[in-house]
């Protein structure tokens, strides 16, 4: 039984780190502003 819950505490560990790093990327994206593409034609 106690290699069980160890198990299910890492699956929620790992879980957690996952969550935490979707997490940290989502904030950097709507927080950082997005470059306009340069629409201007090269010539």
């Amino acid at each position: 039984m106690q290699s069980a819950l160890g198990l299910l505490g890492f699956v929620v560990y790992i879980a957690a780190i996952v969550a935490l790093a979707a997490g940290i990327t989502w904030l950097v994206v709507r927080l950082t502003p997005a470059k306009k593409p340069d629409t201007a034609p090269k010539t």
